[in-house]
């Protein structure tokens, strides 16, 4: 990863991870989606959750096609190892136990509108804008967004935005279900610590077999779901956070 390009910093138990290429509104770089999925795989787990956002005008305009034109024509292999790099950083986004708060600003392009809607709770300015352009360019979207998208806004609005990219406002997406909470831009940074607050007052472990199990489910059926939450529930009743909660309870 080159110097600058993805910033990590860390305080107070968050994990903040800036895409920092404001001057190609973050365009997507190889080394910045290994970046990505580096600090995902090793986030420390008594983190309470980890921010990602863009520097500068935009969150993310999605793939660096001016770069990829300079690499010249793809062979299978590379093109294979191309869709593999993005999927990396969808399972490191999916895998992590700590909640992963995407703060979304300006744009989120193609493979930007993927990480930012990747988010386990994703709050975004109202004007921002979403758009998934890999048809226009001849690409096709991944990070399982043609399974993930029609499970939340139905097979009619993702086609709408699969295969005629159209472009979606924070505040339609919010309407729309598809993310957590779309705010005024100048509201975001203050929703964004709102959220972290509260999940530093929920249990750790909790947080972590919740989304676990809420990811797990989607591609589960209702029994093996089922199964699933009963051998979490069961964890979860012999580990130390649940008995304090009890008794802390049980006090009041």
């Amino acid at each position: 990863m080159t110097a600058h390009d993805l910033i990590a910093e860390s305080a107070e138990g968050v994990l903040t991870l800036t895409l920092n290429r404001p001057e190609r509104l973050n365009a997507l770089s190889d080394d910045m989606l290994d970046g990505l999925v580096e600090q995902l795989r090793t986030v420390e787990q008594d983190t309470v959750a980890v921010i990602i956002r863009g520097a500068g005008r935009a969150f993310c305009s999605g793939h660096d096609l001016k770069h990829a034109a300079a690499q010249g024509p793809l062979n299978t292999v590379s093109a294979r190892a191309v869709a593999q790099r993005m999927q990396r950083v969808a399972h490191a986004m999916r895998e992590c136990r700590v909640p992963i708060i995407t703060q979304v600003h300006g744009y989120a392009i193609g493979g930007g509108a993927e990480i930012a809607l990747s988010g386990d709770i994703v709050i975004v300015a109202e004007e921002c804008v979403f758009q998934f352009t890999e048809a226009s360019v001849g690409r096709v979207v991944t990070n399982g967004f043609t399974n993930l998208l029609p499970k939340t806004v139905g097979p009619v609005r993702a086609k709408s935005l699969l295969l005629m990219g159209r472009p979606l406002s924070g505040a339609e997406a919010a309407s729309w279900g598809l993310v957590t909470e779309a705010v005024p831009g100048a509201g975001l940074e203050l929703a964004v610590d709102s959220a972290v607050q509260v999940l530093g007052e929920q249990s750790a472990w909790a947080v972590g077999a919740a989304k676990n199990l809420v990811n797990r489910g989607l591609q589960a059926s209702f029994e093996a779901t089922i199964d699933l939450e009963i051998g979490a529930a069961i964890e979860a009743e012999l580990g130390a956070d649940a008995e304090s909660g009890a008794q802390s309870f049980a006090r009041t």
